[in-house]
């Protein structure tokens, strides 16, 4: 004997799902910065350099002296020319006395008195040496004093500007579940 056998026929349902992503955008603005630099204080202290010339010597030489000069070396020439007249009348007067030994006093006296004196002459230079000329020299002086000044800085900082699209997720009902049941085989036939 034959059973009947019943015949089940399931479709599964099927899902669909549709994604929108999540979309973010950032962008980040520089940051507001501004720098300033004073300048430093710079001070300078400058002390000139200094050279004397004393050219009083080789003036002298070249017989530019003041008067004052001039009369005190004339002074001292006078007092030399005295004392040399003195000792020259004390050498006569010595020779005067000793007329009695026979000597030829008178005639050298008057022949010492009447020759001029040798005179000596040469190439002299003015002045007569460098070293008449004195020169005294102070360098001069620069000295330099910095204070530095820092760098002012400001920094303002921006934000971030994000920006954020939110995605989605739909899921719907891509094919519906079905379920049949048929008997195979058997007919049935139904008379009424």
């Amino acid at each position: 004997m034959k059973l009947p056998q019943i015949q089940i026929n399931a479709v599964s349902g099927k899902i669909g799902i549709q994604k929108t992503p999540t979309a973010i955008e950032m962008k980040q603005p520089m940051a507001d910065m501004k720098i300033r630099q004073p300048h430093a204080d710079v001070k300078y202290i400058q002390r000139d350099a200094e050279i004397k010339i004393d050219q009083s010597e080789a003036f002298a030489d070249a017989g530019l002296k003041p008067i004052s000069r001039h009369i005190q070396e004339w002074a001292a020439k006078g007092r030399q020319q005295v004392l040399k007249a003195m000792a020259t009348a004390a050498r006569q007067g010595d020779q005067m006395m000793s007329i009695e030994n026979k000597g030829l006093a008178i005639p050298g006296i008057a022949k010492t008195n009447s020759e001029d004196p040798m005179r000596e002459f040469n190439i002299g230079y003015i002045p007569s040496s460098p070293s008449r000329v004195k020169i005294h020299y102070t360098p001069g002086e620069f000295k330099v004093n910095a204070t530095p000044k820092g760098a002012e800085i400001q920094i303002n900082p921006n934000k971030p500007q994000i920006k954020v699209r939110t995605g989605s997720t739909k899921i719907y009902l891509k094919e519906k579940p079905s379920i049949s049941f048929s008997v195979p085989g058997l007919n049935v036939d139904y008379k009424k």
